[in-house]
């Protein structure tokens, strides 16, 4: 039986794998809010589904970043997910075919914002840190 903080270990070390910089900022200062949200997205989102490996990262990385942009994600989470992806080993060339492959479905606004996101981008591309 998995126990708690095992799963929360599990899940910081896979969000510090796929985004090491950027990750915290989806979980700093909303304790105080939100006692609960850190447990359930290093939990579920990070530990439990993120950590599944039929996928290689770099194709689970591509799926998030195309449901992002059709959903029109907020820019820190489609931030962090370019960080990663990029981290995963895409270069921004196939980070930004990725968001291109999102136009018929999620429209030019969706795929503009990512675009600019990406384009705004610092990350290096590091093809083998993840």
């Amino acid at each position: 039986m998995n126990h708690p903080a095992d799963r929360l270990a599990r899940g910081r070390a896979m969000m510090h794998l796929i985004s090491p910089r950027l990750g915290g900022d989806m979980t700093d200062g909303l304790h105080e809010v939100a006692p609960d949200f850190e447990e359930l997205l290093l939990g579920f989102a990070f530990a439990d589904v993120w950590a599944r490996d039929v996928l290689p990262l770099r194709e689970r990385a591509l799926v998030r970043l195309g449901a992002l942009t059709a959903l029109g994600a907020p820019a820190t989470a489609t931030r962090a997910n370019i960080d990663s992806a990029l981290r995963a080993g895409l270069s921004r060339e196939e980070v930004s075919e990725a968001i291109l492959q999102t136009l018929p479905y999620a429209g030019f606004p969706h795929a503009i914002t990512s675009l600019e996101i990406l384009r705004d981008s610092t990350t290096p591309p590091s093809r083998r840190d993840a």
